[in-house]
């Protein structure tokens, strides 16, 4: 009831320009897979995704050739998601609309290096009771009607409908008042603006265009009421897009201050100059099976972050502001590096440390 009850507050809200400011919530893309061990759109990544405290996943739904609804994403090339069961051996180019689903089951498996996690491709009814079971909210990017019959009947309006098909988006919103993603390449925010009123209700766009999303676009389309969810945006873009407002990130890495979870260690950062090239490390030598680390800095001028020394982030602010950053890691030790990239000012910040 507690997560629901976040899910309704985050998006069901209308947008102003108070809330405009509040930091996005974060969806985990294909729910929270781990590197070459836990899979996408399994049911370990559900579980994983209640581990770290995500509110809802992405899934990708797609019909066998006898139309059984499955997770897949690369669903015209397999090759990258399951083995051959057997020796777990490479499938080559094989499409999952030329085998049944008896085949698939009985013939395949996800690719994992851990043969825990080589478990049968997830039908969507699978998934949606992991969800269910984990408290987590099904994102279905999908164009198959038959499935959002299957989450409305399971979920009741506490599901998300996602997709580029903008009929197969206003067929969502017919069968449910779930929240509905539209997703666009390139749009302007009055043209997506009309487009989401068309469909109604609890609308938002989506986009892997990070360079749509300025201040002046998000801002726009949550003015008129709807939300704005980054699509996997690479690095460093998803921190531009909390930055300018967007109110959802879709995320393969991403990880933010959740009120479901408290950080393990907080390091406070008081005020500072830094001269250039000077540097700033807090975090922590152990190495962490699962966990996140999060940095919320005040600051002046120009700075690099690095987050456990894979992702880098140059933020710039002529006058004294606050950027949030933050990613998940599995079987590593958190630590963030600022780096002062002129004569910055570091008024005040937080390194927030999760275990899980």
């Amino acid at each position: 009831m507690l997560r629901r009850c976040l899910f309704l507050i985050i998006i069901g809200v209308v947008a102003c320009s108070a809330e405009a400011k509040r930091l996005p919530v974060v969806f985990a893309h294909r729910g929270c897979w781990l590197g070459s061990e836990v899979p996408e759109n399994s049911v370990a990544a559900v579980e994983m995704a209640r581990r770290y405290g995500y509110t809802a996943i992405e899934c990708d739904v797609h019909y066998t050739k006898d139309s059984v609804m499955v997770l897949m994403h690369d669903y015209k090339n397999m090759k990258r998601c399951i083995r051959r069961k057997s020796d777990n051996g490479s499938v080559g180019n094989l499409k999952l609309s030329d085998i049944t689903f008896s085949d698939l089951r009985e013939n395949y498996v996800l690719a994992s290096d851990n043969p825990q996690y080589r478990t049968p491709v997830p039908t969507l009814e699978e998934l949606l009771i992991a969800c269910k079971e984990n408290g987590i909210i099904p994102l279905l990017h999908s164009d198959v009607i038959e499935s959002y019959h299957m989450a409305q009947q399971m979920f009741g309006n506490n599901w998300i409908a996602f997709s580029s098909n903008e009929s197969a988006m206003k067929e969502a919103r017919r069968i449910s008042d779930c929240l509905v993603l539209l997703s666009f390449d390139q749009v302007t925010a009055e043209e997506a603006i009309s487009r989401l009123r068309s469909i109604g209700g609890r609308v938002g766009i989506s986009s892997m265009n990070y360079g749509m999303y300025t201040h002046e676009f998000c801002q726009a389309i949550r003015k008129a009421g709807f939300e704005v969810q980054s699509s996997i945006f690479p690095t460093p873009h998803e921190a531009e897009s909390i930055r300018n407002g967007a109110s959802i990130l879709l995320s393969d890495f991403s990880y933010l201050p959740n009120k479901q979870r408290k950080p393990a260690k907080v390091h406070k950062i008081r005020k500072t100059e830094m001269p250039v090239g000077e540097t700033l490390s807090l975090g922590e030598e152990d190495v962490h099976e699962y966990g996140a680390c999060v940095l919320q800095i005040t600051f002046e001028g120009t700075i690099e972050v690095t987050l456990n020394g894979e992702r880098s982030y140059t933020f710039h602010r002529d006058e004294k502001g606050t950027d949030y950053v933050g990613m998940r890691y599995f079987r590593n030790h958190p630590n963030i590096h600022i780096k002062s990239k002129d004569n910055a000012v570091l008024y005040k910040g937080k390194a927030l440390l999760y275990e899980f």
